[in-house]
């Protein structure tokens, strides 16, 4: 048997010992500390890879949308030039100029029942907005303002005159915009539940379209998501009370022309800059001369915007319809057509 003697191997222990006993701990947590700063670091560089590639791939895929203004067959309407862009309108009849303006989204379509009701007796132009249905000018700023120079300039290339100016929804503050500005081939106005005053709640989705160099790429990713569920989801809502009143086939119809990327497009960012242009337009209502009618339905979100105005704008006429939700001309077409050929 070897016995170890005294003066053999040294064993640490005492102060000495216990001191490299507790630094062995730190220094593993310092080395797991090490490892998880350069875990994140490299996880940070990798989600800005991928941000980069997104927005690469994003700004791709909107350079590959066209703009696409043809109108497909069993379409209505003509196109006019306005200034570069093609617009598309439907008129009918003879007589006096009535000019629908569309909300957002929407198209002229949407004035179906009023170009029945009224054709027999007046000129009726409805068109299609810049960005909307199949009109071009997806570029142009989406504004009410913007909207207005180009329905005045649509007027003055289709040679009407001492037209009434009728606004659904969005179409509303495009026309409230023309009243302040008093141009002589307007004689009055009609208003169909207009927004007239902010604020405005946009979704995140319509600011995240309105980015720059990325927007139209993500409004084309975004197609799949604004599908006929939704579309159909939305439009319910806006009939309200009146939902029998909604036309068969009235979403399918319009789901291929809401989903296009370009109207995706033109929608958010007429959203981002809705209450914005509201604001700056609300102190000048109070100078509106030409005559105008305000109609709302009362089960319309922007029933109490119909009421305010109404009290705001000299002589308005104030007609608040009852059991009727947004689309009047849908739900009352015969009740809005008399108001219109009474705004003469």
């Amino acid at each position: 048997m070897r016995l170890q003697p005294e003066g053999g191997r040294h064993r640490p222990g005492g102060a000495e010992g216990g001191q490299a006993h507790r630094r062995r701990p730190a220094r593993r947590r310092a080395r797991l500390g090490q490892r998880a700063l350069s875990a994140v670091k490299k996880l940070g560089a990798a989600l800005v890879t991928l941000a980069v590639l997104l927005v690469v791939a994003l700004a791709i895929l909107g350079r590959a949308v066209h703009e696409d203004a043809r109108i497909p067959p069993g379409a209505a309407g003509r196109h006019v030039l306005v200034g570069a862009t093609p617009i598309r309108y439907v008129q009918a009849g003879t007589g006096p100029d009535v000019v629908l303006v569309h909300g957002s989204p929407g198209s002229a379509e949407d004035w179906e029942p009023i170009l029945a009701w009224l054709s027999p007796r007046f000129r009726v132009t409805a068109f299609d907005r810049p960005g909307h249905g199949y009109s071009g000018g997806a570029e142009r700023p989406h504004t009410p303002s913007e909207n207005a120079a180009v329905a005045l300039d649509l007027i003055r290339a289709l040679g009407l005159h001492d037209a009434v100016l009728v606004g659904h929804s969005f179409g509303g503050a495009i026309a409230l915009d023309l009243a302040i500005r008093r141009p002589p081939e307007v004689r009055s106005y009609v208003l169909v539940g207009a927004k007239a005053y902010p604020p405005v709640p946009v979704e995140p989705i319509y600011r995240a379209v309105t980015l720059p160099l990325v927007g139209r790429g993500l409004a084309t990713a975004l197609t799949p998501l604004m599908g006929r569920s939704r579309i159909d989801a939305g439009v319910r809502e806006s009939f309200g009370p009146n939902e029998d009143a909604m036309p068969a086939g009235f979403v399918a119809r319009r789901a291929p022309i809401w989903t296009k990327p370009t109207v995706i497009e033109a929608l958010s960012e007429e959203r981002v800059g809705y209450g914005e242009a509201l604001a700056a337009m609300a102190p000048h209502y109070g100078e509106i001369r030409p005559p105008v009618v305000i109609v709302c339905g009362d089960e319309d979100k922007n029933h109490d915007d119909a009421v305010r105005l109404g009290r705001e704008i000299p002589g308005a006429r104030l007609v608040i319809l009852p059991d009727t939700g947004h689309y009047v001309q849908f739900a009352r077409p015969d009740e809005l057509a008399a108001l219109i050929e009474g705004a003469r």
